[in-house]
């Protein structure tokens, strides 16, 4: 067995270290936690418009195809711990002069409009906005045409 010394500066300096050791780590989570929000609200935003980018892209697709045809659409819209996606609104009523956007916006942050190319007019079967939920969709994407010869997308979720 060794032979062991007592030393007194040990028992005082491990509190002391400990106690050191708690502030840097208090100091230093908010840091972390504030940069890892951060990241992680501009990989949703960059995932959100990833997702309504590909939409419209089959949005412009289908209404070139013309009155009578479809097509459905895979979407998923993902939020993260920290930043949530309050809404994504396709669209809108013929009359509206949103129809031809998609309006979204993330928790705590303004609302932002992105415009549909060619001012191809959507709107959801019930004649409104159509709104997307998060997580995985099915979206059915018909062209039709207005008595007055206005040729628009309706969306729905795919049965």
């Amino acid at each position: 067995m060794r032979n062991l010394t007592l030393d007194r500066n040990g028992i005082e300096g491990l509190p002391l270290k400990l106690l050191i050791t708690a502030v840097v780590m208090g100091i230093s989570i908010p840091a972390v936690l504030a940069a890892w929000s951060n990241v992680e609200k501009v990989q949703t935003e960059n995932s959100l418009r990833s997702e309504i980018n590909y939409l419209i892209l089959r949005i412009r697709q289908v209404h070139r195809a013309g009155p009578g045809n479809s097509v459905t659409v895979d979407v998923n819209l993902d939020s993260g711990m920290f930043t949530s996606i309050e809404h994504v609104l396709v669209g809108d009523g013929l009359q509206s002069q949103w129809r031809s956007t998609i309006r979204w916006k993330l928790g705590g942050e303004s609302e932002q409009v992105i415009p549909i190319d060619d001012g191809i007019p959507v709107v959801g079967n019930d004649g409104k906005a159509f709104r997307l939920t998060e997580g995985h969709s099915s979206l059915y994407l018909e062209v039709k045409k207005e008595e007055s010869g206005l040729v628009f997308v309706e969306i729905s979720v795919q049965d």
